[in-house]
């Protein structure tokens, strides 16, 4: 019989402590390309979510993840093949971790890309960030190292990424942006948090308040890690 896991959320800032007191609503980042997200792992996040929170939903970059594959080296229709075909496969273990807790309506729950193209609000700050990354150095300098470290891990030879290569991989880190600064205006909740197994630096600047984007005052971030994964403990910032 397998143990449950004793999962912990730590908060990033005093805020977030707060919004995380409240818990009207999580967004549980889920990551296509990503070990990390295996089918029981999933139910484990879904259950704890479910405990904790009034409503839970996950957030699915399905799509996105074209521009990953492509910065790797796959031409765009196998890209696009592979993406939807990871995306499928996380619906699917998100549909049985919600069935685990005794949930149903898989689509209601699961914010992907055709959900957030058809959004004004996440449209509106998509524009946002892709003008920041085009005009604001400082900005487009944090989101280039946040793409290359991501791209140093799965380059199969550990090469160094390409600017050409990170600046494509970017896409997708700029559509993530936006869940970041106001998933609650999103999806219609009054406040929320976007939980994740790791942070960040542009995530600490975000909520440090140090970059032209900002959170809004009801958006926050959550630490969400298993027992043996707390030495990768965050720090509350001021």
């Amino acid at each position: 019989m397998q143990t449950a896991l004793e999962l912990t959320a730590l908060p990033l800032t005093p805020n977030c402590a707060e919004l995380f007191a409240r818990r009207d609503h999580v967004l549980l980042g889920i990551s296509p390309f990503n070990s990390y997200f295996k089918r029981a792992r999933i139910a484990e996040l879904t259950r704890w979510a479910v405990s904790e929170f009034a409503y839970v939903q996950f957030h699915l970059p399905d799509v996105p993840g074209v521009f990953t594959l492509r910065a790797l080296g796959l031409p765009e229709h196998k890209a696009r093949k592979r993406a939807l075909e990871n995306g499928l496969k996380m619906r699917n273990r998100i549909r049985d971790g919600l069935a685990s807790a005794g949930l149903s309506g898989l689509d209601a729950r699961v914010v992907d890309w055709a959900y957030l193209e058809a959004n004004p609000v996440f449209v509106d700050l998509l524009r946002e960030a892709t003008e920041l990354f085009a005009y604001d150095a400082a900005f487009r300098d944090l989101c280039l190292e946040t793409t290359r470290n991501v791209l140093r891990h799965r380059l199969a030879d550990g090469s160094e990424p390409t600017i050409e290569q990170c600046e494509l991989a970017a896409q997708y880190f700029l559509a993530d942006i936006p869940l970041l600064v106001d998933t609650a205006g999103i999806v219609g909740s009054e406040t929320s948090l976007y939980a994740y197994h790791r942070g960040i630096p542009f995530i600490d600047a975000l909520f440090r308040r140090e970059l032209p984007m900002q959170p809004v005052a009801g958006q926050g971030y959550l630490t969400v890690l298993a027992s043996g994964e707390l030495d990768v403990q965050p720090k509350l910032q001021g």
